[in-house]
């Protein structure tokens, strides 16, 4: 199955199965906030260095090698561009630990979300 897969590919990379296993065990972020669409239309682009940049500003990467990272903190992207959205849907769920970063993390992803009228194609699953 692929979740075997997956906990195969997670051991041969020295991860630890048991979180796999027992999700449980990770780290839960002190606020969980989901945004909403502020408009309906077509996702006609994220802005990936957007969204990486307010990654590491909530913690979830790093600035510098020095920089700890917070495995409770991140984003989850609900919706692919050239997908249809509707006013008041999900668009993006932000993980944070701490409220001010949380509203720079929230200002900056709707941002980098940019929904239009035009039907919008899907990007390829692989570039040549």
């Amino acid at each position: 199955s692929a979740f075997e897969k997956f906990r195969v590919l997670v051991a041969a990379q020295g991860g630890d199965v048991s979180y796999v296993d027992d999700t449980g065990r990770m780290a839960r972020a002190r606020f969980v906030e989901v945004v909403k669409a502020p408009c309906s239309g077509f996702l006609s682009r994220v802005d990936a260095r957007g969204v990486g940049e307010a990654s590491v500003a909530l913690g979830a990467g790093r600035a510098k090698k020095s920089d700890a990272v917070d495995h409770a903190v991140g984003f989850i992207i609900h919706h692919k561009v050239g997908e249809r959205v509707e006013q008041g849907e999900p668009l993006f769920t932000i993980h944070a630990n701490d409220e001010r970063k949380l509203a720079e993390a929230r200002a900056s992803v709707l941002s980098a979300h940019i929904i239009g009228n035009a039907i919008v194609p899907p990007l390829p699953l692989f570039y040549e």
